[in-house]
């Protein structure tokens, strides 16, 4: 078993230490920003002593536009600013799931910025650590998902404390996360559209239009729009884009959007799925990583499967489709493209967990 540093004496620890800190009379400031689809977030910061110690913390709590709690997640001693959006702890991670997509992204985005901004020495050991009730399968199944990468392991590790059963987990150090676009990372955006162009390609595919836009502010404002048929303009179909970032550099890999419903045109066009790869980073299996890690998201999204559609002479595509359980159903001639394109359909990932959860369970 891999020497990890993390006890459950230290996870109960850390319960005690934040309900010690998370009281009404030590909190400092509060404050909301906006995340994306007309969600927004609060934080609050909190100053207090322990043992005798001062302290701070902070929280974080992500809001529908009706002021529905989506998920909340807590960081002891806070080192960065709450624009940053970060939490840590020593590696661990601890939140609360509500039903609703906007969960794994969070998570993955507060995990990214954790490995951006936190000191080495807080990750040298290559994982992070998330722990759920080992009962509460949304949590599980958020772990599950974000965690997974293919072909890397994935441990799940039930200790006994406060609550029943508590299920620890972690992600590895080589993994890719999807995450919504956000203006935290609006630098690294520019550098991936610019990537693209200078290579001459002038449209970045799964990226909602990103290669139109100059100034990338408007583009983060258009992709907010996009969450509804309420918002998304007339000419757009709403959808919901992610942005894929690799955690050992932060790097930001790849696109991919998934439309919410189909129209004709999309049914022909694009299909459910469209992603890329940035140029520099092609032919190294991350097309078919990404595919896979978005699957779930779909599935969320009420899609049991998906169509995706490749250009009959790109190879790579229709590999990568292959590969992530595409079925060829036909092949027509687009005019508008004066290409022929193929189009698969792929069953979205099943609940991961419930199939393989107890296969995971290490004692």
């Amino acid at each position: 078993m891999r020497n990890y540093a993390f006890s459950p004496e230290y996870a109960q620890q850390y319960r005690e230490q934040s309900e010690a800190l998370f009281r009404p009379e030590n909190r400092r400031t509060k404050e909301e920003g906006c995340f994306a689809n007309g969600y927004f977030l609060l934080c609050e910061t909190y100053e207090g002593e322990l043992d005798g110690v001062p302290r701070t913390a902070a929280r974080y709590s992500l809001f529908t536009p009706n002021h529905d709690l989506v998920l909340s997640y807590d960081c002891l001693d806070n080192e960065h600013a709450l624009s940053e959006m970060i939490k840590h702890n020593n590696g661990v991670v601890y939140y609360l799931f509500r039903r609703d997509r906007f969960g794994f992204s969070v998570f993955n985005l507060v995990t990214l910025t954790e490995h951006r901004y936190y000191s080495e020495e807080a990750f040298k050991t290559g994982s992070d650590f998330i722990w759920c009730g080992a009962e509460y399968y949304p949590d599980r199944n958020t772990i599950f998902v974000v965690g997974h990468v293919p072909g890397a392991p994935f441990e799940v590790y039930e200790f006994d404390f406060t609550d029943p059963m508590t299920c620890v987990a972690f992600v590895p150090e080589d993994a890719l996360i999807l995450t919504l676009p956000s203006t935290e990372f609006a630098d690294e955006m520019e550098d991936f559209r610019d990537e693209y162009l200078n290579w001459g390609e002038e449209e970045i595919i799964g990226s909602a239009l990103l290669a139109s836009y100059d100034d990338i502010a408007e583009w983060f404002a258009f992709v907010d729009t996009l969450g509804s048929r309420k918002t998304a303009p007339s000419y757009y179909m709403p959808s919901t884009p992610f942005v894929a970032f690799r955690m050992s550099d932060g790097l930001p890999i790849g696109m991919i959007e998934i439309k919410h419903e189909l129209n004709d045109y999309m049914s022909k066009h694009g299909g459910h799925i469209s992603y890329s790869v940035r140029p520099s980073e092609r032919r190294r299996g991350y097309g078919k990583r990404i595919l896979a890690m978005a699957l779930p998201y779909a599935k969320l999204l009420g899609h049991s499967k998906v169509l995706v559609v490749c250009h009959t002479d790109n190879e790579p595509s229709r590999r990568t489709i292959l590969a992530d359980g595409g079925v060829y159903e036909q092949t027509y001639f687009s005019e508008l493209d004066n290409i022929y394109n193929e189009n698969y359909w792929i069953r979205t990932t099943p609940s991961i967990v419930a199939e393989q959860s107890q296969a995971n369970i290490v004692s």
